[in-house]
């Protein structure tokens, strides 16, 4: 492998990050554990000041194993039991008792969460009050990146891993879409791969475990009748796994670009057309006469490299629904991947290397023609039914792809190249900005709170 191609399996491998329940809310509490653990004592209050992106997304989400959802809630149960330490899933461990007690400061009114900017960067900042004074910690940046503490008016040392002591992180969009390529074709060392599948796997068996995929079951006993193909797999077990991530199951996503389910739809789609063509999935070890475990996590780990491009040019919360522009589109090139290296769909031998390209490029253009401008209206159960929409259209945009059918660059925002398209897509969610004011304006309405 290049330079080049190690710089960017070394960046997927750092971006990957378990995460108990949505994104949003499991962030809200790790910043306000770390308030509470750095101060000690027993919480009187907790207050957490919110970009729109955070706010929204946690608006009606729910808090895992708290039987119950909002900012509110994910702040208080963090300030009562949250390890910081744990980032993400600061709240994995809640007790009963720890629920009891963060609900009573939510009904109280002594947990409370308000609007701070309409902006598509992350900030949160939580303010823990005990007998011991009281301490403040922004996270900023990303999800898990505690940036500032104070205590009692001083500021406290943070510790930070090596990766965040980085001032200018590598980033995916700064390469080209042949240098992804050539990383996809020859990269080793892979096996961190399976385990991020096998955790999303995880969690959607949880979710059918404890009965939290309702609106998957209605969808899928609806379409039982119509037969079993890879594409009706791989929405169950996106869409369920998705659904049961947002309902508050206790098992967590594999995420990427900060979000447990950019991750499920980048990867599980990927991973059942692999299990369904015979070309990898399952333990991904199974054989067609090539390497077709390579095929299947050299197809996973385009469509993350893909979703994280997306996602560096669209910001991490942007009013665009990320989820199916970046990691349904990444899902869209792994799977495309997988039928053109096995002549699947076409009939035709495997493309050459400026075949494989012209081929991904005509997916790519017709996810971007199709589900760029989707809206994200927080994490809710409607994540489950965009993400469905997605991995139909990833693979529609597939199949005609190996055919040599897509939508013609000429048109609308799509580019010249792979690299344009995926830039204008990022542009368009980064614009949207003025429609998470009138999302708020109607949040505002339901929660009879002015939240601009």
């Amino acid at each position: 492998m290049n330079e080049t191609a190690k710089k960017l399996i070394e960046a997927v491998k750092n971006d990957l990050s378990p995460s108990l329940g949505v994104t949003e809310p499991g962030a809200i509490a790790y910043a306000a554990a770390a308030a509470r653990s750095a101060l000690g004592g027993s919480v009187r209050s907790v207050e957490v000041k919110l970009n729109s992106g955070v706010y929204k997304n946690s608006f009606t989400c729910a808090v895992p194993g708290a039987d119950g959802m909002g900012c509110a809630l994910a702040a208080a149960l963090g300030a009562v039991c949250g390890d910081p330490d744990k980032k993400l899933t600061a709240v994995g461990n809640a007790s009963p008792e720890d629920v009891a007690a963060a609900k009573k400061l939510v009904s109280s009114g002594r947990a409370r969460a308000e609007l701070a900017s309409v902006s598509p960067d992350i900030f949160i900042e939580a303010t823990v009050e005990t007998e011991n004074g009281k301490a403040s910690a922004l996270v900023s940046g990303r999800h898990d990146r505690l940036t500032k503490l104070t205590v009692n008016g001083t500021d406290a040392p943070i510790s930070r891993t090596d990766d965040e002591k980085k001032e200018a992180p590598f980033r995916v969009s700064s390469v080209t879409f042949d240098d992804i390529l050539d990383c996809v074709e020859n990269a080793e060392g892979l096996d961190f791969i399976e385990r991020a599948v096998a955790m999303n796997l995880e969690l959607y068996r949880e979710g059918r475990r404890r009965g939290l995929m309702s609106l998957t079951e209605a969808r899928e006993g609806f379409a039982r009748n119509s037969g079993t193909t890879a594409r009706s797999l791989s929405d169950i077990i996106t869409a369920g796994a998705i659904e049961a991530r947002v309902r508050g199951a206790k098992a967590p996503a594999m995420a990427i670009t900060g979000s447990g389910s950019h991750g499920i739809l980048c990867m599980l789609p990927v991973y059942e057309a692999a299990e369904y063509y015979g070309v990898g999935g399952g333990e991904l070890i199974k054989k067609t006469g090539r390497d077709s475990r390579n095929d299947c996590s050299r197809a996973l780990l385009l469509s993350m490299l893909i979703t994280m491009y997306i996602k560096e040019n669209s910001g991490l919360l942007s009013t665009a629904c990320g989820c199916v522009l970046a990691g349904g589109t990444g899902a869209c090139l792994g799977i495309t991947y997988l039928l053109a290296k096995n002549s699947i769909g076409s009939g035709a031998p495997c493309p050459d290397r400026e075949g494989l390209k012209k081929t991904l490029t005509c997916a790519l253009n017709s996810m971007a023609a199709s589900v760029t401008g989707m809206i994200c209206h927080g994490g809710n159960t409607g994540c489950s039914l965009k993400a469905a929409v997605g991995v139909d259209m990833a693979y529609s945009a597939a199949e005609m792809a190996v055919m040599g059918m897509g939508a013609e660059p000429i048109h609308g925002i799509l580019g010249a190249t792979a690299e344009e398209t995926m830039q204008n897509m990022g542009r368009i969610a980064l614009d949207m900005l003025p429609v998470e004011k009138t999302i708020l304006e109607i949040m505002s309405c339901k929660s009879g709170q002015n939240l601009l």
